[in-house]
């Protein structure tokens, strides 16, 4: 097997691993009203979801390709499991960073808060 055969059984195997992933954020739920939805919440949203969809899946296609070329995935389904995995190990990386809400209008007008006057 080539590199190149080994890249793209990585990149089949991270279209599998985010074809998964959207399909679990667009599935039907309580809140849609058993509508199916996409995974964005404003039109402005769908750039940055596409691009990280497709840097997930760049990633396991390239884990795939490093893995075969150091020697630790030798057939198809090796390159294909490298594949499948990147994108799970990173989506679960990123959940683990929290994200700060945006400061009031208050907090903003006042100066922030007064922690730092000790």
């Amino acid at each position: 097997m080539s590199l190149w055969i080994a890249a793209v059984w990585g990149l089949v195997g991270s279209a599998v691993s985010e074809a998964l992933n959207l399909y679990a954020m667009m599935r039907p739920t309580t809140e849609s009203k058993g509508r199916w939805q996409w995974p964005w919440r404003d039109r402005r949203d769908r750039p940055i979801v596409l691009f990280a969809v497709a840097l997930r899946a760049l990633a396991g296609t390239g884990l795939a390709a490093a893995a075969w070329a150091g020697g630790m995935a030798t057939t198809a389904f090796a390159t294909f499991t490298f594949g499948v995995a990147a994108p799970l190990v990173i989506a679960k990386i990123f959940d683990q960073i929290r994200v700060l809400d945006q400061p009031s209008k208050e907090d903003v007008r006042s100066g922030g808060s007064d922690d730092d006057a000790a």
